[in-house]
């Protein structure tokens, strides 16, 4: 199995919103992108990422989030459609960030568009569907030896906050499809925007039921942890009852080169084997864009599990 992890995206804003549009936490998020990430954010190196990703034959990519910048209805238009034209639902999946639920948006009009890569088995009715609302998560997709379990840790938030939230009901929800793809013997891979360790990210950004989904986590078994939100690569672990495992924090697919703490633009490629009896081995390269020459080269080659 070979996993691709693209994430905080941030497709350009097609066209500038109108007024009423910034009546709200919009007009903050829009000033900016104006001043600082529409040059933080480029379309040439995600391109660059998104068709070296191609060029590595995934049997699967998983998205985590942050496609728009601030939940305009042109951007998920935009979105969509850029989605489509790179991805397909059947080996691509997308989970919300931030700046997808930047403010309350009517499902039909904002995440809604998205859903034909929200499709997923949702354990309330048994069936694969797509979502009907922003609660209607988490969603799995079992491809061969692994399960994906997709969380929405994204809910709207006040001016100034990005902070994340799961909420008891969608926690319980993850912690019985794990089990589940446990006693399946699949590899579980649970995939969501907001790091789950501490330390990550500020009190401003983090998620503030970290510490319950950990909990949960450590019950159910979990072999492989995805997320992004910080623009930068994270290495981390967490504690199961079957032993440590990995959490890795993707860095934006989308940086035209390195500013202060951030790398230019890459994604994780996830190369999974073994088996739940004998134990999964994961290895992952990190694919990062060459701002020099324009292509993409491996920066770093780590391996998750076994944990020495």
């Amino acid at each position: 199995m070979r996993l691709a992890h693209l994430t905080d995206i941030h497709l350009p804003i097609p066209a500038p919103p109108r007024f009423r549009d910034l009546t709200n936490k919009r007009v903050l998020g829009y000033l900016s992108w104006r001043r600082r990430r529409r040059f933080r954010h480029q379309i040439e190196p995600l391109g660059a990422i998104v068709a070296d990703c191609h060029k590595m034959h995934p049997d699967f990519t998983a998205i985590s989030g942050d496609l728009t910048n601030i939940a305009l209805e042109s951007e998920f238009s935009e979105g969509f459609q850029w989605l489509k034209n790179h991805f397909n639902g059947e080996s691509a999946a997308f989970t919300p960030g931030n700046h997808d639920a930047y403010v309350e948006t009517p499902w039909a009009r904002g995440l809604g568009r998205l859903s034909q890569f929200m499709m997923g088995d949702r354990r309330e009715e048994n069936a694969s569907r797509a979502p009907n609302d922003a609660d209607d998560f988490p969603f799995t997709r079992r491809i061969g030896d692994c399960g994906l379990v997709f969380a929405n840790s994204s809910p709207p938030t006040a001016p100034g906050l990005a902070t994340g939230q799961l909420g008891e009901t969608q926690i319980n929800r993850i912690g019985a499809e794990l089990t589940q793809l446990g006693e399946e013997k699949k590899c579980r891979i649970l995939v969501l925007h907001h790091p789950v360790t501490e330390g990550a990210t500020s009190g401003r950004k983090a998620l503030v039921d970290r510490k319950g989904l950990r909990k949960t986590l450590y019950e159910s078994g979990v072999d492989l942890i995805l997320h992004g939100h910080t623009h930068r690569s994270i290495w981390a672990t967490i504690e199961t009852k079957n032993g440590v495992r990995p959490v890795v924090g993707g860095a934006s697919a989308s940086h035209p080169g390195a500013h202060g703490d951030y790398r230019p633009a890459r994604y994780n490629l996830f190369s999974i084997g073994g088996d739940a009896d004998n134990g999964w081995r994961i290895t992952v390269d990190t694919r990062e864009f060459d701002p020099a020459s324009g292509d993409v080269r491996t920066a770093e080659t780590r391996m998750l599990l076994p944990i020495a």
